[in-house]
């Protein structure tokens, strides 16, 4: 119980008609709340409620109508939404009997269901689409975003800062989002998708198998992201656990920002901006070709900058290189700055060319790739990135013996 928080929205359609399913972290009546969290938890599921179409209320079969179902019956009659009744662990016959105890909801006739086993969740899906107008599933967005870090650097802040509202429930208490709670948001035209995800801790502190199942999810939205934004906390500076997302970031491929939050709460002189970046590098050297930038997610100070950014990251990942203009450009490189004697030999560089736009990949063909050494082909991505730019993406470049 209490594993889900936020709401869950995806998009899904049945029998023609397209439509965005909600799921809840549940409704807590007033008096049975043990924790800040229990309230917070339906405030957020009593907005998705505001905002629905059609409500489904899901009851526990198993144990009968209860007074916190008769609680949470009596605001969805006061609310004047549509409401379909589902009772769902109806997997034996002696307890579908029970079915008809609920008609004392007041919420029309029940269904019984499933949802373990998929029981009877066709016709429901029927009731609940019964009124809605047949429609064309929604156009894809255009660039997704995830935005990951360690628990608690204001994650959750930056999602309804940016959508304007509390879509992703916030605490001070680190680990309080759990799924990836993504939400599409219209910006100049186009839709970006943005992905809250749970906080990423060090295997060692992971204690509970809730949170390991989270860290795997922020692993698989990051492995379908655009652009990850990395969220570090300015006022606690840079730590290993940064390094380390943003060593999954690197080597996912993916466009990458960095934002530095609670801008607000650093003691500042001329040279403190600098040095925020420098230290960082510090410990991650390798994403030196991010974009980076400080701000506050609670006072919204240069909050404007993230989208502007996220999405010049996410155009350079489009630019593909023409195969002609790339192999002038590397015979020019190789002119000026010859590979030098290593393993055994020198290397020679006959052909490029970009095969893969996203992540930015290049395979050239040489005489032996085991003749050119590591700072050569950092000189080479490095001569890439000045001509080319791809600004906020890692490039790849892989040699192929000729």
């Amino acid at each position: 119980p209490g594993v889900t928080r936020d709401r869950l929205v995806e998009q899904t359609d049945w029998a023609g008609h397209s439509f965005l399913l909600v799921d809840t972290g549940g409704i807590i009546p007033f008096g049975k709340a043990d924790s800040g969290f229990d309230r917070l938890v339906t405030e957020v599921s009593l907005a998705a409620i505001a905002e629905a179409d059609v409500v489904l209320l899901l009851a526990d079969g198993q144990t009968g109508p209860t007074s916190w179902d008769d609680s949470i019956a009596h605001h969805l009659r006061q609310c004047g939404k549509p409401v379909v009744l589902a009772v769902n662990k109806l997997e034996k016959e002696a307890n579908q009997l029970a079915i008809g105890e609920f008609f004392k909801l007041g919420l029309g006739e029940p269904l019984g269901i499933s949802a373990l086993h998929g029981q009877g969740v066709g016709d429901l899906m029927d009731r609940v689409v019964a009124d809605f107008p047949k429609q064309e599933a929604d156009s894809p967005c255009d660039c997704r975003v995830a935005i990951v870090g360690r628990p608690n650097v204001g994650k959750s802040s930056l999602l309804n800062q940016l959508v304007g509202r509390d879509e992703a429930l916030v605490s001070e208490v680190p680990g309080t989002t759990r799924d990836a709670i993504h939400t599409d948001l219209r910006w100049h035209g186009k839709v970006i998708r943005l992905i809250d995800t749970a906080g990423l801790r060090r295997k060692s502190r992971v204690k509970e198998a809730v949170e390991a199942f989270c860290a795997m999810r922020t692993l698989r939205t990051l492995a379908t992201c655009d652009v990850a934004v990395l969220m570090v906390d300015a006022a606690a500076g840079t730590v290993t656990q940064d390094a380390r997302i943003a060593g999954h970031i690197h080597d996912s491929g993916k466009g990458v920002v960095v934002a530095f939050n609670k801008w607000d709460l650093v003691e500042k002189d001329h040279s403190t901006y600098r040095e925020v970046w420098d230290k960082f590098l510090q410990q991650v050297p390798f994403l030196s070709y991010a974009p980076w930038f400080t701000f506050s997610a609670l006072s919204r100070q240069r909050l404007g900058r993230i989208l502007e950014t996220v999405w010049e990251v996410h155009e350079a990942r489009q630019q593909r290189v023409a195969t002609a203009a790339l192999n002038q450009f590397l015979a020019a490189v190789v002119k000026r700055q010859n590979p030098r004697s290593h393993g055994g030999g020198v290397g020679k560089v006959y052909f490029g060319m970009q095969t893969e736009k996203t992540p930015p990949t290049f395979v050239i063909s040489v005489n032996n790739p085991a003749f050119f050494a590591r700072n050569y082909l950092r000189f080479l991505n490095n001569q890439l990135r000045a001509e080319y730019g791809f600004f906020g993406n890692r490039i790849f470049i892989k040699l192929k013996k000729h």
